[in-house]
């Protein structure tokens, strides 16, 4: 069983998707921590849902960053890692998006702290496909940096841009999905 953890969870695509490869013989997948938080407003409804659908054992419902500082220890050991981190500095619908230097493009680094220190085998991570050409002065230098930050880290990396319209669903919308790897190298 492959044991995971949600950043960024929503209300839970990642869990709905990755469950469904479950069966009665034998449970693929396990969530056994996730995280969501939006800074940005007092109310929590993408939390609450989550926790409305899955429970709130395990879920934290606190700003990742503070998690992180102070309370890592929190976040179990695990064999992969999900997450749609957030979007808005990267999206070609934000005006003046900053991307990676963004007030939510920075949460990528918390990321990179995560799979630092814990070290998981896979991370399926998901966001929008203008992430490619981030930021518009600088085209494709976030990209690279989240690159980078793999190879740094230790991780094998192979990313797709995947359009829904093209497995028959009605919107035409377009997503960067990543798929990293640990790397068997003796010094990682």
């Amino acid at each position: 069983m492959i044991k995971v953890i949600e950043l960024f969870a929503g209300v839970g695509g990642f869990r709905l998707g990755l469950e469904k490869n479950n069966t009665k013989q034998k449970q693929h997948f396990k969530v056994i921590w996730s995280n969501q938080f939006e800074p940005s407003t007092t109310s929590q409804a993408a939390s609450e849902v989550y926790q409305n659908w899955f429970g709130s054992d395990n879920h934290s419902a606190q700003d990742i960053t503070k998690v992180i500082k102070e309370h890592f220890d929190s976040i179990p050991e695990h064999d992969m890692l999900v997450g749609g981190f957030p979007c808005q500095d990267y999206s070609v619908a934000a005006t003046k998006a900053k991307g990676i230097q963004g007030k939510k493009g920075v949460l990528w680094w918390e990321i990179a702290k995560v799979l630092s220190a814990r070290k998981p085998k896979y991370v399926l991570l998901e966001n929008v496909d203008r992430l490619l050409k981030s930021p518009t002065s600088q085209r494709g230098r976030d990209f690279a940096i989240m690159l980078a930050t793999f190879d740094e880290v230790g991780y094998s990396v192979e990313w797709r841009v995947i359009n829904a319209a093209d497995y028959g669903y009605a919107q035409r919308r377009r997503r960067v999905f990543l798929f990293a790897w640990k790397q068997r190298n003796p010094w990682n």
